[in-house]
């Protein structure tokens, strides 16, 4: 008996730990500058540098996937109505 409370002692420790080590990477409080994202994305697009056309600006670090398709979509609208 002793010997499952010290498991489930141990594993309770292990899961928490785990827990808050989890919540301190996911969240580290600086939220992503949308507008200089997309603003960094624009000017990329508009200096037409090919190589890195692919690339996801530096700016951009920690905005999802959906908002960078957003934005690709709104600048080649832009660009395709001018």
């Amino acid at each position: 008996m002793r010997t499952r409370t010290r498991t489930r002692t141990a594993i309770t420790a292990i899961l928490l730990a785990l827990a808050a080590t989890t919540a301190a990477c996911g969240s580290s409080g600086d939220k992503p500058d949308l507008a200089a994202c997309k603003a960094a994305m624009e000017k990329q697009y508009n200096d037409g540098r090919k190589s890195e056309q692919g690339k996801r600006p530096d700016v951009c670090e920690g905005v999802d996937t959906k908002t960078m398709d957003q934005y690709t979509q709104e600048i080649f609208d832009d660009q395709t109505t001018r």
